[in-house]
């Protein structure tokens, strides 16, 4: 039976990792924690190391997919992972946090300090603070959404 891992192992070549990275990737693909991602990669990169015209041993491939393994795990958790996280304040999934600090165009002149103005290709309701009246055609800045009627100035 050891001669049988022993005749595997000596045949690890570009394409054995690049399988091995193939099915670590889809392992990735099913669990989506990112955690997989990296020695998906490493095995990726390993394979450059086993070509054959390099003639490196399967010990000192196995040495270098763990090393990387464990160094893109590092840089992916400690620089990566933190970077796809949508924390508070984000804006990921809250077009009213993304709005705010946007140009918006006003649509109709403003009376008493509320108006209509146009955000991408939606009309809203808009007020502004200092009860001034801005006229159609300018150009202000959402400074913050009140459920759906819009804080601007310009």
């Amino acid at each position: 039976m050891m001669d049988l891992w022993m005749s595997v192992f000596d045949r690890m070549n570009l394409w054995a990792w690049w399988a091995i990275g193939g099915v670590i990737l889809i392992a990735e693909l099913l669990t989506g924690t990112t955690y997989l991602l990296w020695p998906a990669a490493a095995a990726f990169l390993t394979g450059f190391v086993a070509m054959e015209m390099l003639g490196v041993s399967w010990p000192i491939q196995w040495a270098v997919f763990a090393l990387l393994s464990l160094g893109l795990l590092w840089v992916g958790d400690r620089w990566v992972r933190p970077a796809m996280k949508a924390g508070a304040g984000s804006g990921l999934n809250d077009r009213s946090l993304r709005m705010v600090g946007q140009r918006v165009t006003v649509v109709s002149d403003f009376v008493s300090g509320r108006g209509r103005v146009k955000y991408g290709d939606s009309e809203w309701a808009a007020e502004t603070p200092d009860g001034t009246d801005p006229v159609a055609g300018s150009t202000l800045v959402v400074s913050a959404v009140n459920g759906v009627v819009l804080t601007v100035s310009s």
